[in-house]
């Protein structure tokens, strides 16, 4: 019997990856959320359909990391300097398998390299669990109106 080792690989996250990150936002909102927010408040969260303008101006305005599994884009999460992480999501089906993990280690260090004391993010339901192993901290919980419809997350905070 063989057994396939999975490579997970990090590269920038460019403007050209706006269509993929897109798609990995949507999956992760209405796939990977479902347990946490109902559909009303999901399809609010996702919207009507991604705009790749938005997406690369979103992207352009932050560091981001893009992680590949196999070569296939799974997850992304972006930096806004100095210290807030701004976009975390990946793919339901590669949830579980340290997808997050490298891209949190990774842009932490890059947080510390410019000088970054800390690191906070606005955190859905369903990623509070990783935030929280990965040293986060629960600052309050809020409710963000997103086209008509209250959404509960959570400010987080990590010293560095």
């Amino acid at each position: 019997m063989t057994t396939t080792k999975t490579t997970i690989d990090l590269r920038p996250l460019l403007a050209k990856d706006a269509e993929v990150a897109a798609e990995i936002f949507i999956d992760a909102v209405m796939n990977g959320t479902a347990n946490h927010y109902s559909e009303e408040e999901r399809r609010a969260w996702a919207g009507p359909r991604p705009d790749p303008e938005r997406w690369r101006d979103r992207i352009g305005g932050s560091v981001g990391l893009m992680a590949e599994r196999n070569g296939v884009p799974v997850g992304l999460m972006t930096l806004v300097a100095p210290d807030h992480i701004d976009l975390a999501f990946v793919r339901p089906s590669a949830a579980g398998s340290g997808v997050g993990t490298a891209l949190l280690e990774s842009l932490t260090m890059i947080a510390r390299a410019s000088g970054a004391t800390k690191l906070t993010a606005d955190v859905s339901k369903a990623a509070r669990p990783f935030f929280e192993r990965n040293g986060f901290e629960v600052v309050r919980e809020q409710s963000v109106v997103c086209r008509g419809v209250a959404l509960m997350n959570y400010v987080m905070r990590k010293p560095l």
